[in-house]
């Protein structure tokens, strides 16, 4: 099979110029017109310049700042869900799904939290906190690798580390506190925090990783026809095991992230962010040519769904609708997945 890196177009690169050859068992990306392909920027750029016009606030600096520091959560267990669907392909009933991530996060979190709280420092409560999420990846991989869809397998594990979570917590917050996570929290040069430059680390290297390396074209490719990419020599089972460990470690990050920007893990806060981090995976397309998932527009997706979220607030909206907004956002961008699968496949 080719190694050619995935088409590089800024941030939202799509998928790799060359796979293996097709035996027809999933669709191949298609490429859009020229103006389609810019479609997506378009549209944000017309959206936050209407927040713009309605609120003078929404341009300040301090809330320019504000919106990155939010959106880390989001960007980061995004880029983890990200890499379950371009491994698993992005079949919304048979492909790469992870419905724990953000029940992961969460319990990631509250685990953090209490361990400190007990006196263990920081660091060993970190890692333990993403041990825990690891071993929810495993669970997920292992499921999936047995023939479960992803779609209940990690529905399952989602309830699992929703109970665990408030087990952990005992349905309490409880404090984080510590210089580490006063790093993570608090605005240092240019009003952003210290989990801004955990993104961009992340960000950077899984942009690297699935634009630039073979092993980026080899996911893609498992993604878009795992028959083909066995023919090629490739496992497509240890791949997607892999993509779920990513997937629980990412989310286990942004869980600390979350409780640090709280300053306290919050019990069931899992369930509030779920949806926002689907959001961002999928909305990824917009930014594609290809019409699929990115990381680069992962990280585009999660700066616009938080700055929707921010400035809708800003402009008085009722906070039910931006839920709605968001839920409406999910069908678009899911339809446009379907829509681009049914025209590879003719």
């Amino acid at each position: 099979m080719s190694t050619t890196a995935p088409e590089r177009q800024g941030p939202g690169a799509g998928a790799p110029a060359a796979a293996p050859a097709r035996s027809g068992a999933q669709p191949r990306p298609i490429r859009t017109s020229g103006w389609a392909s810019y479609a997506g920027y378009g549209v944000v750029a017309l959206v936050l310049a209407l927040f713009a016009v309605l609120s003078p606030v929404f341009t300040d600096p301090a809330n320019v700042a504000s919106i990155i520091n939010q959106a880390t959560v989001t960007a980061i267990a995004g880029m983890g869900l990200a890499v379950v669907v371009i491994v698993g392909g992005d079949d919304v009933v048979e492909g790469g799904i992870d419905l724990s991530v953000g029940a992961t996060a969460a319990v990631a979190g509250s685990v953090a939290a209490v361990l400190v709280s007990a006196g263990l420092g920081p660091a060993p409560a970190v890692l333990a906190a993403l041990g825990v999420a690891l071993l929810i990846g495993t669970a997920n991989g292992v499921a999936v690798g047995l023939g479960l869809r992803p779609l209940l397998a990690t529905l399952a594990t989602m309830g699992i580390a929703t109970s665990l979570d408030l087990v952990v917590s005992q349905n309490m917050k409880i404090a984080l506190e510590g210089q580490p996570f006063t790093w993570l929290r608090d605005a240092g040069g240019l009003g952003v925090s210290g989990a801004v430059v955990v993104l961009l680390v992340v960000a950077a290297a899984f942009i690297w990783v699935f634009h630039r390396t073979r092993l980026g074209v080899n996911a893609y490719a498992v993604g878009q026809n795992p028959t083909a990419a066995r023919v090629a020599g490739l496992n497509p089972a240890r791949y997607r095991f892999a993509s779920y460990l990513v997937s629980s470690g990412l989310a286990g990050v942004a869980g600390i992230l979350l409780a640090s920007r709280l300053s306290a893990a919050v019990p069931g806060i899992g369930t509030q962010i779920l949806l926002d981090i689907i959001l961002v995976a999928y909305m990824s397309t917009v930014f594609s040519r290809r019409l699929v998932i990115t990381i680069g527009g992962t990280l585009l997706a999660a700066l616009f769904v938080t700055a929707l979220s921010n400035g809708m607030t800003l402009a008085g909206i009722a906070s039910q609708w931006v839920g709605a907004v968001k839920g409406a956002l999910i069908l678009a961008v899911l339809t446009v997945v379907v829509l681009r699968s049914k025209a590879g496949n003719r």
